[in-house]
């Protein structure tokens, strides 16, 4: 009997201590953000609330951009949760991601707002021209162990992929001559949808997977982040629709002796090398924009800079899955992304009331210097808001980038 009550009396001291062992944390993470190369935010409202569009403003929106455009638009909401028990960590995190990016030449800009009326004896180029757009959740676990003064960290994510879609155009190009006396039209196009036969948001049309992985440890008086995540693809359904199309052909205009005796059979197009575009259903493949991330972090004897982090981050993405794994498909994946390797540097100042934490950085989609501005309270239970352009926000219409973030996380 006594043996029973000390059992009794130790078992749930036992319980209670192992229980300090373990720590619980759920987290909401909300990232929304819109870069550009050259648009600005007066395109963004002018598309999202409608207005006149004066011919001052296009040329404005053609001017202020370069060779290649790109424009990028990510709206992803998660949800997260881990449980920390000495030296492992194990998590489950769910994203309902959203992903536009694009990119375009000026000449596709002048074509689509001007039309090819003042490009008489010209050619505008419109080829090296993407759009991808995506829709997906992501449902990933993840565990994370330290020893020593390493720690690892792995993860694994199910894709599920709503909608696709994609148009690729290689090469193409418009020539109009003197007068509009004829047309020659090239191009070279790749397109691929997913099912539209549903316009559920959350309809599966794609199943994926995607891998992280990443490390970090003490070099001296320094600590050492290396990782990549999102390292993935969408397959989606055999009910996709797949169209290619490689044409050239000439349209040499239509000369009238008589206006009343007009009529269709006076339209001529010149076909060199025509290849009508070809629809088809099947399966086909898509990436999902890949992390590299590289970054040192420390402490310095500085009054205003007691702490400090520098990175660098790279994302890989290419078109389409038609070459083999190979240093080609590497350098084609972070070409094709459309980002310029990003370089950052940002500190933790704390104050009374809340972290303050600035961020200056230089890259990325619009591949510009943009200075970031995040508020921060609490370490148990943390409340976290920012923007990645806060130079942006004064900026008004003529902004290139909006961005808002914000975190919430419980520990217990």
């Amino acid at each position: 009997m006594k043996k029973i009550l000390i059992i009794l009396l130790i078992v749930p001291h036992i319980l209670l201590a192992q229980n300090k062992l373990n720590k619980h944390s759920i987290e909401w993470n909300t990232n929304l953000i819109f870069e550009s190369s050259s648009l600005d935010k007066s395109f963004l409202n002018t598309m999202l609330y409608g207005g006149y569009i004066t011919d001052s403003i296009k040329t404005n929106w053609i001017n202020t951009g370069g060779n290649n455009n790109v424009l990028y638009s990510e709206i992803t909401n998660g949800l997260s949760y881990s449980l920390e028990r000495n030296n492992n960590t194990f998590g489950f995190s769910f994203k309902d991601r959203n992903i536009l990016n694009a990119s375009f030449t000026d000449d596709l800009l002048r074509l689509a707002f001007e039309g090819n009326f003042y490009y008489e004896d010209k050619t505008l180029d419109f080829g090296a021209t993407s759009i991808r757009a995506d829709r997906f959740q992501q449902y990933t676990l993840s565990y994370a162990t330290s020893f020593k003064q390493v720690k690892l960290s792995t993860s694994v994510s199910y894709l599920s992929g709503n909608h696709h879609l994609s148009y690729i155009i290689e090469k193409g190009s418009l020539y109009t001559a003197p007068y509009g006396t004829s047309l020659d039209i090239a191009y070279d196009i790749n397109a691929f949808v997913s099912d539209t036969a549903s316009l559920n948001p959350f309809e599966n049309n794609g199943n994926g997977l995607s891998i992280g992985l990443s490390t970090e440890f003490q070099f001296k008086e320094h600590t050492i982040h290396l990782s990549f995540s999102d390292l993935g693809f969408i397959m989606w359904d055999p009910t996709s629709i797949t169209l290619a199309a490689d044409s050239n052909f000439a349209f040499s205009g239509i000369e009238i002796d008589d206006f009343y005796s007009f009529n269709d059979s006076l339209i001529y197009v010149d076909d060199s090398t025509e290849d009508f575009p070809s629809s088809q259903k099947g399966k086909f493949k898509s990436y999902i924009p890949a992390t590299f991330h590289f970054k040192v972090s420390g402490n310095s004897d500085y009054k205003y800079l007691k702490n400090y982090t520098f990175g660098i981050q790279g994302k890989w993405q290419p078109y389409l899955d038609n070459t083999p794994l190979s240093i080609e498909k590497i350098e084609q994946g972070f070409k094709e992304s459309n980002f310029k390797t990003l370089y950052y540097m940002h500190s933790v100042f704390s104050t009374k009331y809340c972290d303050v934490i600035p961020t200056l950085s230089y890259g990325g989609y619009s591949s510009d210097t943009n200075f970031g501005f995040a508020l921060s309270k609490g370490k148990k239970h943390n409340f976290t808001i920012g923007t990645h352009h806060f130079e942006d926000v004064l900026k008004s219409n003529s902004a290139k980038a909006v961005s808002v973030y914000f975190n919430i996380k419980f520990q217990f």
